[in-house]
Order: structure tokens, then sequence, then C-alpha cells
């Protein structure tokens, strides 16, 4: 990952401590991910196919790890 990538996820993590957020570092990194694989393309359906997929797999895991330890 060049600087400027580099930065740019920092940033991005940064924010998300100074808002206190519980948003998981591993899913901001893994949209970070696609949003540089797809950048220059200029077909956006594949960016957000994927984002759609990377979404629904965390949250997924985020209610089966919930029911787990509710039940």
């Amino acid at each position: 990952m060049s600087n400027e990538q580099e930065m740019g996820l920092e940033t991005l993590l940064a924010v998300r401590s100074e808002l206190d957020d519980d948003i998981d570092a591993d899913l901001v990194e893994a949209c970070f991910e696609i949003q540089k694989k797809y950048q220059f393309d200029h077909d956006r359906t594949l960016s957000t196919q994927a984002m759609d997929r990377l979404i629904d797999e965390y949250v997924t895991r985020a209610a089966d790890k919930k029911s787990k330890t509710e039940g």
C-alpha cells in the first residue's frame, strides 16, 4: 500500500475513533480496499455489488454472534 493509500485508511480509522463509533475497524478497512480496487472502473456496479456483499456478510456475522450470546 502506498503512503497516500495508507494515509487515506488511517484517516478513516481516525475519524471512526473520534466518533467513538463501534464500527469494526476490519469492516472500514475492507470497505476502503473495495473502493481502492474499483476507484478507476467506469462500471460502478462492481463497487456497489462488492460493498453490498461485504455489508451483507458483516450483518449476518453480527446477527449470528448476537444470537449465540443471547441464547
